[in-house]
């Protein structure tokens, strides 16, 4: 009787510390912490009624007063025990997601077995058949005790089928935890149902309830230190979680287009306070929007709305609220708010697809609140088509790689090329490199398209017919991601292996943003393709923030000039200035500049005035698949095509 005693006190201290470090440590905004809540405080109770009768019995029943308190402690007990095995089962069906939303007149039917132990429970001093006591305080089991035990065992199995059937809602972490946890009170109940003086049922319970809170129920790593609303990842597990449960839902993002232009005037903690501030009004707008922070300048909420009026009566208020502007500390905030309404899975199925609305702010920041929804939204679909066909092209070896000629302005003949990926998708038909780049890279197709780009480089490379050219190198583009990807550099040495090709044959082009990437692993991954013999060119040179000392140390074979800025100066004197000064300063440290996108002869004399050497565009050529283009460079560089 000791040893039981001593597992009830255990399983009370357990239960009622669990209980305070949760209501201390958690802001409760999900159903699913108010019922584990209500679990602790029933493992409690029971807990302590045990403990209490249990201590009675042992010290001998004497009084009509004591056997009062040993049959009112197991009253207790049996009332608070009966609906442990239906809460298990609400619990997990709100962890799952399937539970979110249901209706009352669901769970008065899922809990129906319940209450019908419990009017067994309460009508029991009328028949006694779920247990009696003698005058001497001796517990026995009633003719109709059995039927708590069927009901309990029925909430086992609808718990069981819920894990099985939505185990994808969940991560593989969370699923094996609540598995474990779960096993670990059916444990005890089983080893107390063997064993009946060994009551450890209780103790089992209490210890899974703390794995429970240290693990699930822990929402540390899903928190936002900074507004106190949820994170990135906690937002990408909920819609998994809900889409998987077949919820129907919104989710509304609310992207604050020049909130850095306010962050810096503000410290951090007063851009924590101010963030707070509007974390609590966006959760007050309903007690089913749950707010997420998924990154500086946005918040974007997930709305288990009923009707559509809700909806749009929710999305007016946001509207109306920002158009007000905020005040903090005697200063009028007016952030201009990109809002994206996105129905869930009407319009979008995909959680990653989701963080999009986030992610993407769109070119134009409009002043004051915009909103954008059902077919603004469009860009979201395309975003699908073209993740779809690029796997396609990958399976089918879609991908062409065409070859635009590079012009050497001091002999007249083309001197090199670059290779530029294209993709006829047989549904959405040509889709261009900015477009397919991109999401490439977001979706980590890139590494992939990447060796397929340079296997087919090396492959044409290798034929007679392209040696025969005689041209310095191949220029090929090479993304940030494939930087940071470990296998870039054996991927590149075993194609150029396989088909006997040099590293001095290819020039990788990279952007201003990946050359100046302060990240350690795109600086080593650089620093690695230059020992193996590659040369670089920088790409786009003009498009972005550049440090002429970072530059000029990367000592880049070749500065690509861009486009833009040469188009730019067709009507613009600043432009054309522009360009000049930064040609010229080029040139003056030594490095090659190519300018692409000359297409006219006025532009091809204004950059060679300028002192470029080496020239790319549809003055010369177009892209050109691999045959037309040893046809094309044969005949051209037969003629004279020296400037004069």
């Amino acid at each position: 009787m000791m040893m039981n005693s001593v597992f009830y006190l255990c399983a009370f201290i357990l239960s009622v510390s669990c209980l305070f470090y949760t209501h201390k440590r958690r802001v409760f905004q999900k159903a699913q912490s108010y019922i584990y809540m209500y679990i602790l405080v029933n493992v409690g109770i029971t807990s302590l009624a045990d403990l209490i009768g249990n201590q009675l019995y042992s010290q001998g029943i004497r009084t009509d007063s004591q056997l009062f308190l040993r049959v009112a402690c197991m009253y207790v007990y049996f009332v608070f025990h009966l609906t442990l095995a239906s809460a298990y089962t609400v619990y997990i069906m709100h962890v799952n997601g399937v539970g979110i939303g249901r209706s009352k007149r669901y769970y008065l039917l899922l809990l129906s077995p319940m209450i019908i132990g419990e009017a067994l429970i309460l009508t029991n001093p009328f028949h006694h058949k779920i247990f009696l006591f003698d005058a001497s305080g001796t517990y026995s089991r009633g003719e109709l005790a059995v039927v708590l035990y069927i009901l309990a065992t029925f909430y086992v199995l609808v718990s069981i089928y819920f894990m099985i059937r939505y185990r994808k809602a969940l991560s593989k972490t969370d699923y094996i935890t609540l598995w474990y946890f779960f096993g670990l009170s059916i444990l005890g109940l089983v080893i107390q149902a063997i064993y009946i003086n060994l009551q450890i049922e209780g103790f089992a319970e209490s210890i899974a309830m703390l794995g429970i809170m240290l693990t699930i129920e822990s929402e540390d790593k899903d928190i936002d230190s900074a507004s106190a609303a949820y994170n990135r990842g906690a937002f990408v597990s909920e819609n998994i979680r809900l889409i998987h449960a077949g919820h129907k839902y919104a989710v509304i993002s609310l992207n604050l287009t020049n909130y850095r232009f306010f962050s810096r005037m503000l410290h951090y903690d007063e851009q924590s306070d101010l963030l707070h501030m509007m974390c609590i009004w966006l959760k007050k707008l309903d007690k089913n929007i749950f707010v997420y922070r998924l990154s500086d300048s946005n918040f974007s909420l997930i709305y288990l709305y009923k009707e559509n009026d809700q909806l749009e009566e929710t999305i007016s208020k946001i509207k109306v609220r920002f158009n007000e502007g905020w005040i903090y500390k005697n200063a009028e905030l007016d952030f201009n708010v990109q809002i994206r309404v996105a129905l869930v899975p009407e319009e979008v199925h995909d959680p990653e697809l989701l963080l999009e609305l986030a992610d993407d702010s769109g070119h134009i920041e409009k002043a004051g609140v915009s909103i954008q929804r059902g077919k603004d939204l469009y860009f979201l679909a395309r975003r699908v088509q073209v993740e779809e066909a690029l796997r396609r092209a990958i399976i089918e070896n879609r991908f062409q790689i065409f070859y635009q000629p590079i012009w050497l302005a001091g002999t007249g003949k083309i001197y090199s090329a670059e290779a530029l990926l294209r993709l006829k998708d047989p549904e959405l038909g040509f889709l261009p490199p900015d477009e397919i780049i991109p999401i490439a890279e977001r979706n980590g197709l890139i590494g992939e398209i990447g060796r397929i780009v340079f296997e087919s480089v090396c492959r044409f490379m290798e034929t007679k017919e392209f040696k025969d050219l005689k041209l310095k190198y191949i220029e090929v583009n090479l993304s940030i991601y494939q930087l940071i990807l470990s296998n870039t550099k054996e991927q590149f040495e075993k194609s150029m292996s396989d088909h006997g090709i040099k590293p001095g044959q290819i020039n990788l082009e990279i952007t201003e943003s990946a050359s100046l990437s302060a990240a350690s692993t795109v600086a080593a991954s650089i620093e690695e393709l230059k020992k193996a013999g590659f040369h670089f060119s920088l790409d786009d040179y003009g498009t972005g923030y550049s440090n002429l000392t970072n530059i000029v140390n990367m000592d880049f074979l070749n500065i690509k000039s861009d486009k833009g800025l040469l188009w730019a100066s067709d009507n613009d004197s600043n432009s054309k200035k522009l360009l000049m000064d930064s040609i010229r300063m080029m040139r003056r440290l030594g490095m090659n500049v190519i300018q692409e996108g000359v297409e006219t002869k006025e532009q091809l004399d204004l950059v060679l005035d300028a002192g470029a050497n080496l020239v790319q565009g549809y003055y010369f050529s177009k892209p050109l698949a691999e045959a037309d283009f040893i046809r094309f460079v044969n005949k051209f560089n037969s003629e004279d095509h020296r400037p004069s």
